[in-house]
């Protein structure tokens, strides 16, 4: 009789963990290739403003930890679809983060990533990876849509 309990408890459970980013604020995001296990896991994206209005910008917040330390020559990638490539960015991961970055927690923060000829009311896929310096396999990579929208105007 404990058994048929089991079951939708167990549904319940990954249920909410499905949801569990949308309902803490985050971004909805998933690892570019879903069969590897990345050296460097991501818990959360954060996007601010969520959507991001064209009279501004928008930040994008990665948290996440990395079982393996980074060197200080990896490179951070973000690339901009919709759906065909848009543009590409890379920076130095130590303009990103403090380097070297060794085995543990990480956050990574982007400022004003978009530029203003890309600040146009619709969507873009988004791809951030960190990749070592002659090496084609990355150390993560995730992606996600973010908005672009038209600022609200008042009716009164």
């Amino acid at each position: 009789m404990a058994i048929s309990h089991v079951k939708p408890l167990l549904l319940s459970l990954l249920v909410s963990l499905f949801f569990l980013p949308s309902a803490l604020g985050g971004t909805d995001f998933h690892n570019c290739n879903p069969l590897r296990d990345y050296p460097v896991k991501v818990k959360t994206v954060e996007i601010s403003p969520d959507p991001v209005k064209i009279s501004t910008n928008g930040n994008i917040t990665i948290t996440g930890s990395t079982s393996v330390d980074i060197p200080d020559g990896a490179t951070v990638n973000l690339d901009l679809r919709f759906p065909e490539p848009i543009s590409k960015r890379s920076y130095s991961l130590c303009d990103i983060v403090a380097c070297p970055v060794a085995a543990g927690p990480i956050v990574l923060n982007f400022l004003n990533v978009f530029t203003q000829q890309e600040l146009i009311p619709w969507g873009y896929f988004v791809l951030i990876s960190i990749t070592e310096k002659h090496r084609e396999d990355p150390m993560m990579c995730v992606s996600f849509r973010c908005m672009i929208t038209r600022e609200q105007t008042s009716l009164l």
